[in-house]
This record gives structure tokens, sequence and C-alpha cells, in this order.
């Protein structure tokens, strides 16, 4: 009986395995370049915790039993974990800590052609810099690394949360009705939007605003000036202020040309208070970096510390990158192969000396099949001696073959 498999399940290939390294390398180099230390986060967290803050994951988590009945969650989430620790771990509330990571995430995600139930996250948190300077620093460095890895043709979308709550401080509405607005502004659903407007009491520059949110988006001047002409009040000009800082910090740098304001799209992540943004990639009809600021989510753990960061899908960026022809091209896994009737202690030394200088050489019986695409160069071991094409060679032969590759 043929066993069931899971729909989606792969193992990855010594290639793939290769240019994942280099990309997650590149990675590690740019956040690391920022001053962010390298952190792991816990493998399995309780379920409970994911259940409040991120409800709308329940069926997307993997969830087990622990060996005293309390249901963990495979890591669902890189941020909450971080946040948890460094309040438990660094309890000064102004410490600067930058960290940085890349690890397993277990949820489902969906690309153009790939999908899965796990996927490799990159990404960074800043605890304790409440500055606009320090968002400006996340979004730059989120651009870093994908110049870092050969995409430079991106676009980064950049929002506010605080804009969006200082509009409905300023609504004269029940939080029922709020909540109803929240959700079809998150689905820019504007014909349900108009139509729940429709039997709202709103002043007409407040209902004007709300409309608007959805298509708010575009070049950053232009956008700009038409958020400012929808304030309704100075939490509202004090949010575009921020936005402009921002946007400076990223001038500065040199990114302000992939910059574009879009004041309508809300992550499922609620616990984001003021900037937040995304990353698209030319091509991809997805996004592959996103993140903002998160000032309360440390607080719910007993420290009150501002924080800002962003996570990358990296199997999407991967996916991209494949299309888009900028991964190495495959090579083989060894540089010499050698087939031997019987092997000796000549042949065994041999294969030590040439591993120990770091070349990497596959023996094997006979009787064995090795693709020969695996290879760059094929021996022959009989009787003490070896065997290239036909001809007889020394082992200082391989040994300045390899050195040729």
């Amino acid at each position: 009986m043929k066993p069931n498999t899971l729909d989606g399940v792969k193992m990855l290939h010594h290639d793939e395995m290769r240019n994942y390294d280099r990309i997650q390398g590149k990675i590690i180099s740019v956040i690391m370049n920022h001053g962010c230390k390298i952190v792991e986060t816990p493998s399995f967290e309780d379920y409970d915790v994911y259940q409040h803050f991120f409800p709308h994951l329940r069926r997307q988590m993997v969830k087990t039993v622990d060996t005293d009945g309390r249901v963990l969650v495979l890591r669902p989430d890189v941020t909450l974990p971080l946040v948890e620790s460094a309040a438990r771990e660094f309890p000064r509330p102004n410490q600067l800590l930058k960290f940085g990571y890349v690890s397993t995430v277990f949820r489902e995600y969906f690309g153009r052609s790939t999908y899965g139930k796990d996927f490799l996250q990159g990404g960074i948190e800043i605890l304790g810099d409440p500055s606009p300077e320090c968002d400006g620093e996340v979004i730059v460095m989120a651009a870093e690394i994908l110049k870092a890895v050969g995409v430079e043709n991106i676009r980064i979308d950049i929002g506010t949360a605080a804009y969006t709550q200082a509009l409905f401080d300023a609504l004269p509405l029940q939080e029922a009705e709020k909540d109803w607005l929240r959700a079809y502004l998150a689905d820019r659903n504007l014909v349900a939007l108009r139509r729940y407007l429709g039997g709202l009491s709103l002043p007409g520059n407040a209902r004007c605003a709300l409309e608007a949110l959805p298509v708010l988006f575009g070049p950053y001047a232009q956008t700009l000036g038409k958020a400012k002409d929808y304030c309704l009040n100075s939490g509202m000009l004090n949010a575009l202020a921020r936005l402009e800082k921002i946007y400076d910090y990223i001038l500065y740098a040199g990114f302000a040309d992939k910059v574009q304001l879009d004041f309508g799209f809300a992550s499922r992540l609620g616990y984001y208070t003021d900037m937040v943004f995304k990353v698209y990639v030319d091509g991809a009809l997805y996004d592959v970096i996103d993140g903002g600021r998160y000032d309360t989510l440390s607080a719910q753990f007993g420290i009150d510390r501002p924080a800002c960061g962003f996570g990358m899908n990296i199997n999407l960026l991967y996916e991209f990158m494949n299309d888009a022809g900028l991964l190495a091209q495959a090579e083989p896994s060894f540089q010499l192969a050698v087939s031997y009737a019987a092997s000796d202690q000549v042949m065994v030394r041999d294969l030590m000396r040439w591993r120990s200088q770091g070349f990497r050489v596959a023996a094997y019986p006979e009787s064995s099949f090795i693709d020969s695409r695996d290879y760059s160069i094929h021996a022959v071991y009989r009787g003490g001696s070896y065997y290239k094409d036909g001809r007889a060679v020394t082992a200082a032969d391989l040994e300045e073959a390899m050195r040729g590759l």
C-alpha cells in the first residue's frame, strides 16, 4: 500500500540549498552592517498567546501537545516571541536592541507557482528607538537586502496606521460601526464601504476622507498633498509630519525613487501603530517584505518599549529570483568522482589528502551509479593506479585537474 504524502512537500536539492545559503548570507551581512545581532527564537510557542494576538492564523498554525498536556504551536511568527523574550531578558525600556534573524516559520504561504506549509523568513526588529529615523533605517535595510541579492527593480509602498487611527478617533460613531468600516477599508471594498457610509450620520469631510482612503495611493509628493487635504485633526497632521521625516531619511539614503505612498493597505497583524510598508519586486503580484512600527506590543509583556521591524518570505524571493535568472547556475556536487573495484590504503589516503585541501571528492564502488551531472572529473581506481578517459594518471595529475576547475 502506498503511504499518503503531504501535498506541496518536497526536499531541497543541492543547487537550491547553495542558492538559499547565498541569499541567507547576503541578508545576514546587510543586517549585521546595521549593528543588528543575529538571534533565533524558540521553535515552540504557547498556543494561547498566538490565539490572542493572531486569531486569524488559528487554522494555519501547526499544533502539537507538550508532555504536560499544554497545546503548543510551531513558530508561526518571529516578532511575537522575540518581543516577549526581549521584555524578559532586557527590562530597561529605553535600551536600544537591534536584532536580526533568518528562521523557519511554520504556516502556509502561496507564491506564483509555489506554495508550502513552512518557509524561511528573514527580518529585523529594532526595540527602544521611537524616532522616525529608525523607521527610515528599517525600510532602507529592506531595500539594501534586495539590492545585495541582485534585485534592483523594486517598489516600496509606505503608509501610516497612525493617520487612519487619528481619522477614526474623530468619527462620532460606536466602536462596532468603526469595526465594520475598518473591515471594508482593509478589503478595499469601495461598494460596501459607500453603502455602509450611506446609513451613517457623518460630517461631509469625514465621509470624504473615508471614501478616499482605499484609493489614496501613488507618487510621494502628489499623494502626500491629497492626504493633507483630508486631515481632520492634529493627529492626522502629526502622522504625515512623521512620514515626511521618514521619507527624508530614505531620500538621503538613495532609495527615494522606489517610494510611493499607500494609505489604503492594512496588515492582518493588528499590532502596527504608525508607519507600515510593503516591498514589491518587479513582475511579482505579492510583496516579499512587509513591516512597520508597533509601539504597544511590548507593553503586553510588561515592558513599554517602542519597536519597528520587518519580515521577508525568502521562499517567495527565491521564486522571483529563479524566474528572473538571478540565481547561481547549477554546478556539480563533486569536483572528482572516483569509482573503484576494491579500495586500499593508497586510495583512502589520497581521498583524505584531497578533502583536507578543500576538494569535493566522492568515491564509490563500480557497481553503484552516479549521475554524470554530479561531478566534473571521473577517474577509475584499479590495482593501485588511477585511470581517466582510459589513460593512466597519477594522483598529482588529478589534483592539478581539480585545481584547474
